[in-house]
């Protein structure tokens, strides 16, 4: 049998610490050879096929409680000039939003990409917005906008702030043959 050698050189010891390292990676990360059973829930009687039921159930009340069939969806994007994204998010949320919410629709979120304010180049801000009824809420925001000082001010202000202005109309497809008989 032969017996190693007890000095370890720099390049053997950084070559096995990689490899430690890597088994300790995989370790954590639960990549081992073996299977292990994941624990009982203490205190939990439950069948595990009536806690997958459960949980099904709770996704799908969070979705009904989160989105309709029967709403027109409304985005916004504005395409900020380099460096004026925060001012323009800024500018929109203080003096639009409430306007559109005073017209009838409902702000959902907003949000920013890249997930940076950028000073060199273009923030794309996305105002996601819905209307509950296409016929009563069209008529309410186009009268409460279309005549409104504010509101016809404020979008030929952004003109200078942005380098486009886009809003996409859109409905579920269920909500489509509603939309199309007119």
């Amino acid at each position: 049998m032969r017996q190693s050698a007890q000095c370890l050189t720099r390049r053997s010891f950084v070559a096995a610490g990689a490899c430690v390292g890597v088994a300790s990676l995989g370790l954590l990360a639960g990549c081992t050879g073996g299977t292990t059973e994941a624990p009982a829930p203490e205190g939990n009687t439950e069948d595990p096929t009536e806690q997958e039921a459960n949980v099904a159930t709770e996704t799908n009340e969070g979705l009904a409680a989160t989105g309709s069939d029967e709403v027109v969806y409304i985005v916004d994007r504005l395409t900020a000039k380099p460096g004026e994204g925060k001012a323009l998010y800024d500018d929109f949320m203080t003096n639009m939003k409430p306007l559109m919410e005073g017209a009838g629709w409902t702000f959902v979120r907003a949000t920013v990409a890249p997930a940076i304010w950028l000073d060199k180049d273009s923030s794309i801000i996305e105002i996601e917005w819905t209307m509950p009824d296409i016929a009563q809420a069209a008529w309410a925001y186009s009268s409460a906008t279309r005549y409104n000082p504010e509101y016809v001010k404020w979008w030929a202000e952004v003109r200078g702030k942005a380098v486009s202005v886009d809003r996409v109309y859109s409905a579920s497809e269920s909500y489509m043959e509603v939309l199309n008989n007119v």
